[in-house]
């Protein structure tokens, strides 16, 4: 038998009948979360492998992840009503019989962890598939089980279904990112990895280095050390703020020469991910992004803590408005449709990092160190990787970046140090991190995947090349 042509029998098929593709993608997650069966299944190749063809097939994204979604939950449902139906019996049952460690970490796992282990347990590779089972067997309240599942399953698609379906589309247009493209790649990660490494670390010495907590330095965790280092933070932000500003007409050349090279990288699979994250982190996605986490807080009677995110969010929509019709300087004029104001400073890394930056502070006060290891490299990847979309774009210049970015810094510290002078919010980890995903997951689905086909055609490049530096008019 001719296993190539079998294979490319079944993709043109499969390509041909969609739903055969979404039927595959809800048995395959569904699978990789029944216990036992999860453990040998390769199900993320095989998921990778289906929302490339999801892809090739005009499947929307959103059928697709809410498929995965659908098929998480019931995997986990399956193996949870094992373990409550049979309870301690299940040990005496062969596999765990002969592997009663399986079981056994597991079950160590939820008691420790109580519902965040269903959360944290599908991203764990040994526990995936046997964390619901002892759920069940410790008859964990099924409604709450539900909820965790649910928070689970949202949280968890989008990593198995995002990298194939992007692969699949850009696969379908033209090549490959090439060497270049590369190494911009790396050497955000290398931030990503940098920014992870330190923070910890920085946390490690400032708790060995303890200072009065009284005056401008109180803190209501009582790390006045973490306050001063936020006043820090603000002051750096300002100067380096009235730095750039100051030096615009020394930085127009350089601006001029890093268009020309960001430019020159663009090739349509990182255009796709450039153009999502340049959406992701505008206004009416930011906008429902902290929609549903004032409303929460609302709801939650956290008036202090909302009080504060709606301020955020009244800062990020007119501070860079005002300060670009300040300076008034105009745009690289790169793409067919740019935003219609000016550029700097830039309005997309100032909220970038006001928003991503308060939302760090927020988990780091609230969830436990374990589960920061994971929110924090996340948070950090989104907050770099969406401020490089803009001159990757071709719609800023480096500087509008710098200066935008030197903003938000000194915004965000000030909200920290003002945010920590009051009691922490009493609000569990787990709902915290909930909300947070929901939010992130309502503001993709909602805003960044229906703006995309448009948004993709706005930032097609009209020129190679840049004609002219900030300083010159376009």
């Amino acid at each position: 038998m001719d296993i190539v042509a079998s294979y490319t029998e079944l993709r043109t098929w499969l390509i041909a009948h969609p739903e055969a593709i979404l039927a595959l993608v809800f048995s395959m997650a569904m699978l990789e979360a029944v216990a036992v069966i999860g453990a040998i299944v390769p199900g993320v190749a095989l998921l990778f492998v289906l929302s490339v063809l999801a892809a090739h097939a005009d499947i929307h994204f959103v059928p697709l992840l809410l498929t995965g979604i659908a098929g998480a939950m019931a995997g986990d449902g399956v193996s949870y009503l094992i373990g409550r139906t049979f309870q301690h019996r299940i040990e005496n049952v062969w596999p765990f019989r002969k592997y009663p460690q399986w079981l056994q970490r597991s079950e160590a796992y939820v008691e420790q962890h109580g519902g965040k282990s269903i959360v944290f347990g599908r991203f764990i590779g040994p526990l995936r598939a046997f964390v619901p089972m002892a759920a069940g067997i410790f008859r964990m309240k099924p409604l709450y089980f539900l909820w965790m599942n649910f928070l689970s399953a949202v949280a968890w698609a989008p990593f198995h279904l995002v990298p194939g379906y992007s692969f699949g589309i850009a696969a379908a247009d033209s090549s490959l990112p090439g060497r270049p493209q590369l190494l911009l790649l790396a050497a955000l990660l290398i931030l990503v990895a940098v920014f992870t490494w330190l923070l910890p670390v920085i946390e490690d010495w400032l708790e060995h280095h303890p200072i009065p907590n009284s005056g401008m330095h109180y803190d209501a965790d009582g790390m006045p050390q973490r306050q001063r280092v936020s006043l820090w933070l603000a002051a750096t932000g300002l100067a380096g703020f009235i730095v750039t500003a100051g030096s615009l007409p020394l930085l127009n050349p350089l601006d001029a020469i890093l268009a020309e090279q960001l430019v020159s990288l663009r090739q349509p699979m990182l255009d796709h991910l450039f153009v999502a994250l340049a959406t992701f982190g505008d206004q009416p996605s930011l906008l429902t992004f902290g929609g549903v986490v004032l409303g929460w807080l609302l709801l939650r009677g956290e008036w202090r803590t909302a009080a504060l995110v709606f301020l955020t969010a009244s800062i990020g929509l007119t501070i860079p408005a005002v300060m670009k019709y300040v300076w008034a300087i105009p745009r690289p004029g790169l793409v067919l449709n740019p935003p219609d104001s000016y550029a700097f400073p830039s309005g997309h890394a100032f909220t970038t990092i006001m928003v991503w930056g308060f939302l760090l502070i927020f988990f780091g006060r609230l969830l436990n160190a374990g589960t920061m290891k994971i929110a924090r490299p996340i948070l950090i990847g989104i907050m770099l990787f969406t401020i490089a979309s803009r001159p990757y774009l071709g719609v800023h210049w480096v500087s509008d970046i710098v200066a935008g970015g030197f903003l938000g810094l000194l915004t965000v510290a000030l909200l920290r140090w003002f945010w920590h002078r009051g009691p922490k919010p009493a609000l569990s980890g787990p709902e915290v991190l909930g909300v947070g995903v929901l939010a992130i997951t309502l503001s993709a689905a909602l805003v960044v995947w229906p703006a995309h086909q448009q948004a993709m055609a706005d930032h097609a490049l009209v020129q190679p090349r840049p004609a002219a530096g900030p300083g010159t008019p376009q």
